[in-house]
This record gives C-alpha cells, sequence and structure tokens, in this order.
C-alpha cells in the first residue's frame, strides 16, 4: 500500500483540476484508477517512487496478441534487470547478440560440465568392461555387414550405427552413380538414405589442416548441441523465466540417450533448429520460424513434425490476420528443404516407391503403425516371449517410453500447444515407424518440450537438492551410454 498526495497542477490541456488531500495506492492498476478518479491530474509525488509518472494505457488489438500469448501465465523473471542482455535491447543486432550470449551464459555453462562428467562415466565404464574380457566383440557398428566390435575408445560408440554413414558421406559426399559401389563395396545409392545436412555441414571443415571426416562431424555435434541448449535456455526463459531455462537446457543434458548428442549424430543438429524455430514461432517471427523448418528438413525425415507444427501456427496466424504476408511465407518455406531432397533422391534411385523399397529392404525401416513396437512392448508386459522380457535393454527402454507419455500429458496445460503438439508428433513418428526398441531414446532425444515440468520443479530446487539431482543424473546418463554398446551390445 502506497499512500500518494495529490498537488493541484495546471493541467496541459485545460484548465487546473485538483481533488485535494492524499489517496492510497495499491498498485499500478490502483494507481491508474486513482489518477483517473482525481480528473486527469498528470503528476503525482509518490513516497515511496519519487518521480514515477504513471503511462497512458494503449487498449491492445486482440489480432495483434503474439501467439505466446495463450501460453500460461510467465512467471515473473528472475534475472536481475541490470543484465547485459536487458540494456543489450536498446541496442544494435550484435548487442542485442552480445547480451543474449551472456544471459545464456549459465546454461550452456551447466549444459557442458553435465555432458562432460556423463561422458567421462561412459568412458569409465567401457574401460572397465574391455579390462574385464579384451577380445570380447561387443556391438555392432551398424555398417553395411554389421560388422560386431571390441572395445577401444568411447569414440566407437560415438561415431557408430548411422554415425558411420554420416563419417563417410562427409570424407567423399553424396556422389558415386548409382548401382556402383565405393572402395568399401558399399552401394552409392545407399549413401541417399541419409538427409544430407549434417554430413554437408561437416564437409568442408575436411579440407582443414589435421581434421579428419570423424573430427568434423563432431564438431558439427559440439556446435549444434550448444546451439541446442541456447534455444532451450531462449524458451525456458520466455515462458517461465530465467531459472526454469537455466533447468531446460540441464535436464536435455541429462536424458538417457543424451550421449547421441555428442556423437556424429543428427540429434543435436535437429534439436537446435527445432528450438530456434519454434522459439520463432513463440515470437511470431514467421519468416525465421519457416526457414528454419525448411532447413530441418534436410536433416531427418522426422523433421516432419517441426514442419507441421510451423506450418499449422502460421495458417492459424494468417486467418487471423496477423503479421501480414509473413505467415503464407512460413507455409510455403517450412516444407521446402524435405520435398526438394525427396524428390531428388527419388529421381536419382528411379521413383519415390524405389527410395522407401530400399530403406526397407536395407535398414528394415519402413512406417508399420506401431506394429513392431506394439508387438515388443506386449510382450514385455506379459512376458510370453524371453526375446524381449529377458533382455533389459528392451525394458528400459519401455519404462523410457512411458516416461515420455507421462511427462507429455504433464506438459499439456504448461506450455504454449505448438510445444506440445510437436513433442506429440515426434512420439508419433518415432512410435510408427519399425525400429530397434532400443533407439527409442535416441527418437525421442529432440523432443525437448517434455522436459519442461522437471525444468519447472528443479527451478525451485535450492542449490544442493540441484547438485544432487543432476550429479545423479549425469552419472546414471553416463551408466545408459557406456551399458548400452559395450555391456548389453545393443543399438543405439
Amino acid at each position: 500500500m502506497v499512500r500518494a498526495v495529490c498537488h493541484t497542477v495546471p493541467g496541459r490541456t485545460g484548465p487546473a483540476r485538483a481533488c485535494g488531500g492524499s489517496v492510497a495506492v495499491a498498485g499500478p492498476r490502483a494507481r491508474t484508477d486513482a489518477i483517473a478518479s482525481c480528473g486527469g491530474i498528470d503528476r503525482w509525488n509518490y513516497r515511496l517512487f519519487p518521480g514515477a509518472l504513471p503511462g497512458p494505457r494503449r487498449p491492445r488489438n486482440r489480432k495483434d496478441t503474439p501467439i505466446s500469448h495463450v501460453a500460461p501465465t510467465r512467471a515473473e523473471d528472475d534475472t536481475p534487470a541490470t543484465e547485459p542482455a536487458d540494456r543489450a535491447n536498446h541496442g544494435g543486432p550484435l548487442s542485442r547478440l552480445r547480451g543474449a550470449a551472456f544471459s545464456a551464459a549459465p546454461a550452456i555453462g551447466l549444459y557442458l560440465l553435465l555432458r562432460a562428467l556423463s561422458l567421462e562415466v561412459m568412458y569409465v565404464l567401457g574401460a572397465f568392461a574391455h579390462a574385464r574380457d579384451p577380445g570380447r566383440q561387443v556391438y555392432p557398428d551398424g555398417s553395411i555387414n554389421n560388422q560386431w566390435r571390441g572395445f577401444t575408445s568411447y569414440l566407437d560408440a560415438l561415431v557408430s550405427w548411422d554415425a558411420r554413414w554420416y563419417v563417410k558421406i562427409a570424407g567423399s559426399g553424396l556422389g558415386g552413380p548409382v548401382g556402383a559401389v565405393d572402395a568399401d563395396g558399399v552401394p552409392y545409392e545407399l549413401r541417399l538414405m541419409f538427409f544430407p545436412l549434417y554430413p554437408w555441414l561437416a564437409r568442408p571443415l575436411t579440407y582443414l589442416p589435421f581434421i579428419s571426416p570423424v573430427t568434423a562431424c563432431l564438431i558439427v555435434s559440439f556446435v549444434s548441441a550448444v546451439a541446442a541448449a541456447w534455444g532451450m535456455y531462449a524458451i525456458g526463459r520466455h515462458l517461465h523465466g530465467h531459472r526454469v531455462g537455466v533447468m531446460l537446457a540441464a535436464v536435455w543434458a541429462v536424458a538417457p540417450a543424451a550421449m547421441t548428442q555428442n556423437g556424429a549424430f543428427t540429434e543435436s543438429l535437429f534439436t537446435a533448429l527445432a528450438a530456434w524455430a519454434l522459439y520463432a514461432v513463440l515470437k511470431e517471427r514467421w519468416l525465421i520460424a519457416g526457414i528454419l523448418a525448411g532447413v530441418s528438413g534436410l536433416s531427418r525425415p522426422t523433421a516432419a513434425a517441426l514442419i507441421g507444427t510451423v506450418g499449422l501456427a502460421a495458417l492459424i496466424a494468417a486467418v487471423s490476420r496477423r503479421g501480414g504476408w509473413r505467415p503464407y511465407a512460413a507455409m510455403l518455406l517450412a516444407p521446402a528443404g524435405l520435398l526438394a531432397y525427396l524428390a531428388w533422391a527419388s529421381a536419382r534411385l528411379g521413383g519415390l516407391s524405389r527410395y522407401f523399397s530400399v530403406h526397407d529392404s536395407t535398414f528394415g525401416a519402413r512406417w508399420d503403425y506401431g506394429e513392431n513396437l506394439w508387438g515388443m512392448v506386449t510382450d514385455i508386459v506379459i512376458g510370453v516371449d524371453d526375446d524381449n522380457a529377458a533382455k533389459p535393454i528392451r525394458v528400459l527402454s519401455l519404462l523410457i517410453l512411458a516416461g515420455f507419455v507421462v511427462l507429455l500429458l504433464l506438459t499439456v496445460r504448461r506450455a504454449p500447444w505448438q510445444l506440445t503438439l510437436f513433442a506429440l508428433v515426434t512420439l508419433i513418428l518415432s512410435t510408427g515407424s519399425r525400429a530397434h526398441m532400443s533407439m527409442t531414446g535416441r527418437h525421442l532425444l529432440p523432443a525437448f518440450p517434455v522436459l519442461l515440468v522437471p525444468a519447472i520443479l528443479l527451478a525451485r530446487a535450492s542449490k544442493r537438492d540441484l547438485i544432487v539431482v543432476l550429479g545423479t543424473m549425469a552419472l546414471l546418463s553416463g551408466w545408459y551410454a557406456g551399458w548400452l554398446p559395450f555391456i548389453s551390445g545393443q543399438a543405439i
């Protein structure tokens, strides 16, 4: 409660008016009402806020309300107003970027710390397994012959399975006539099954001194992971404040399959594109959202989840007459990358049906409406098939999937519908396609919006509790990353 003293002051547009005495003011809205009741007096002396001038309230046009305002009320940002990120909002683009980077530094630093701890646990566990049985062949490398390998270093897992193909493409490109084979005896046409954005970004680095294709791919993954953590921080801060943004990046760092964030896989790259595209949607920056969604279509087929989310949000904005022509441009840009690559690859192979046929016959990847996954789930739950029920990796994968569904349900009322829709479609695309169940954690990794729920809870915890929870989760994530390929002998 603030007591304001109303003084008689000549009006700017009319004679002086006064009410005399003092008025009890309980807050900004009461202050505005008190001004109105005093006949529009335009200067007040507040004992608590000297020199404060209440500004006029301009009514907001409902059509101009940003999409992000449909989200639950955003908690007050606990970032100090004196931070460079806030001061930079009044500067140029470079100043704003520098301020935003400074604000996101805690999130990025915590993310890198947790990932380093997790990778160290993975290394120690793999080395221990190798010391006990040096000659043991522990995991298939995902090559054309799916060769089984023993442990030499934890890089084996970071550049195996899909990563082995991306390293090959980064080193020698997508080229080669269809029907011919490369130096390793692998048909060139199989390279077309792997979307090209990730190896395209890595390939120019291979021309630098001392940069091998493996190193180039890992550099791209590292930069992409940092960009993804930054994008998650931006979304978390936009919705619930600075601390939630930091925790969102931290929780993503300790996800069960987080090892692939640092390997030669597309998870980090696609997640970075998705995070910033969704942030652009929340801020109604339609051209940026459309471009990022379009580029993501060159990274992996499940980019359809992001493309559909951006397209639907842009359509709603266009129907609501928000953003002028930009939502229409976003609807055209979003699917451009995915459609362009499918058209190009299909033309090289002789048709779209041929493209999907090679996918199915070589890698066993096809859309089966979740039949394969449902069979594994029922076998594990009921226990009728020892091949599924007796393998811990498949039981753990089922628990990861169940936990994801629970978090998704909890996210519905805690995040804008755009984030929830993206996570839901990612779940549908991941479970509706035929794939090994041990890959579930990796395929769901880009669906970071479901992590808003634990991020909000952790944001309320004390520093001591955060150290215990995040430290334990980092250890478990490292254990999962080391145990999965080196001990269980399963694809990740």
